[in-house]
């Protein structure tokens, strides 16, 4: 019995109909080789790894009147037929036919009386391609474990090894109503002494954050403004708009590169331009910059535990800015200052904490909220999530086929209908955009602009470094001066 942390039971309690708390993955595929039946071939090849990632092989267990954060136990009886399906495209198997038809997969809620994830095996692409579709509960996995869970889904060789069998199973048993209460009880005290025991990181927290104030008294920086109202700050609906884009993964690296910049400035800024023209488009550009909520990973270099480890940071999306190259620079300033602020406090960000009744109250809540839609008249905190999450450098394969692209498939919310996540395989970086299609139904235009900013940006970047004098030519004229 392992009970979830406050930071994962969060997922469960803010899960309604109309929003569903899983993120997944859309991985195409290679044709395979002639003969091959890649549903058999799959399902057999994953039923022989389930033991290799423990998030497969466990399922909830409510907490006595939910006092307390519910607990996972093992599944003794997997009902592999629920968990493992098969689909196939009509003709002609568009990419545009796979959106639609992943959107729609992506809003029906997961089963709680079971583990909580779902495989699709989706043949009848064009060119003989197929795809999986990976269902995972936020609750009991985060974009780190996710990728680290990876290459043990599938395999990093067309023929893989066979993995040893799981050892024998021990007798498991349910745990009972008192045992529930107790280990919720000792769970209590001990976060308790553990917050005590914690009180010298904290301080020296509280230090950093006063120095950072007295620098700000002293040198006041811009403050970081409110997010705008927007067609994306609205209440989501039950139905989901999808779309997938690729660019080089090299030349986004080169365009950071001659920017001096990071990986992330560069999705940031191409995001931003993508978003103000699709606004200009919808008649609803603010004048002021929209604010993004960008996920930061809490997880320690080598940490592959099957839990949520990650916190938010605020980042200004400069969308009043016209000039991409202005634009990267004014986000570059935005995202290195708040990052300096979460650096103050990122080791003593509290991932769990005990709080008595909190499943009953925060799922009131959640519900509250889509039933009144307030998220359409309260004022905006964030307009739209931009996640990056860095992905595997080697080829993966299924069924004997290459993967050639993995879309992530994330969450919109309430009040933030739009999600823009970007991972990062081989030599490409991946975006999926996931939405409520009331809000944004054409959200292929975004994918769209998104490609058409980076070619904008690459130029720019590309000619903003050509302009510059070479180091040697200044040499050389130097070197003439002196002669003459």
């Amino acid at each position: 019995m392992e009970r979830l942390s406050a930071l994962d039971a969060s997922f469960l309690y803010g899960e309604t109909p109309e929003s569903p708390m899983h993120v997944a993955g859309l991985a195409i595929f290679e044709p395979p080789p002639a003969g091959t039946d890649v549903f058999a071939a799959f399902r057999d090849h994953l039923a022989s790894r389930l033991h290799l990632v423990p998030f497969f092989q466990r399922k909830l267990v409510l907490t006595p009147i939910q006092l307390d954060h519910p607990v996972w136990v093992a599944d003794n009886d997997l009902d592999f037929d629920y968990h493992f399906r098969h689909l196939s495209l009509p003709n002609p198997g568009t990419r545009e036919q796979l959106e639609t038809l992943v959107a729609r997969l992506h809003m029906i809620l997961l089963d709680r009386t079971r583990p909580l994830w779902q495989y699709y095996v989706i043949e009848g692409l064009e060119g003989g391609r197929f795809a999986v579709y990976i269902k995972m509960h936020h609750a009991g996995i985060d974009g780190g474990a996710g990728m680290a869970a990876l290459p043990i889904i599938f395999s990093t060789t067309a023929d893989p090894e066979p993995v040893a069998p799981p050892a024998p199973s021990k007798e498991t048993h349910a745990p009972e109503i008192f045992e529930l209460i107790s280990d919720s009880y000792a769970k209590f005290f001990t976060q308790q002494r553990e917050f005590y025991r914690s009180w010298p990181d904290i301080g020296k927290a509280i230090a950093k954050v006063g120095q950072r104030v007295t620098e700000d008294l002293a040198n006041p920086p811009k403050m970081l403004p409110m997010a705008p109202k927007t067609l994306f700050n609205a209440s989501l609906s039950s139905q989901r708009s999808f779309a997938t884009g690729s660019i080089p993964l090299g030349e986004a690296k080169a365009v950071a590169k001659l920017t001096k910049s990071k990986l992330n400035d560069v999705v940031m800024t191409i995001s931003a331009g993508a978003l103000r023209r699709y606004l200009e488009m919808r008649g609803g550009l603010p004048e002021g910059p929209l604010i993004a909520a960008i996920p930061v990973s809490l997880r320690k270099a080598g940490n592959a535990d099957m839990n949520n480890q990650v916190t938010t940071m605020l980042c200004s999306l400069a969308t009043d800015i016209a000039d991409p190259i202005r634009r990267l620079e004014a986000i570059v300033v935005s995202s290195t200052d708040s990052k300096k602020r979460l650096e103050d406090v990122r080791d003593v960000l509290p991932t769990d904490m005990t709080w008595i009744g909190a499943p009953i109250i925060i799922t009131g809540l959640a519900r509250l909220m889509n039933q009144t839609k307030i998220a359409d008249r309260l004022p905006a905190i964030v307009n739209v999530l931009i996640s990056n999450v860095p992905g595997p450098k080697q080829p993966l394969y299924c069924a004997g086929a290459k993967m050639v692209h993995y879309f992530p498939v994330s969450i919109p919310s309430n009040g933030s209908v739009l999600n823009i996540t970007v991972q990062s395989y081989l030599d490409n970086l991946d975006f999926g955009l996931i939405a409520c299609r009331s809000a944004v139904p054409d959200i292929e235009r975004l994918i769209e602009f998104l490609i058409d900013e980076f070619a904008q940006l690459k130029r720019e970047a590309d000619g903003a470094q050509a302009s510059k004098p070479k180091k040697i030519e200044i040499r050389e004229a130097k070197a003439a001066r002196r002669s003459a």
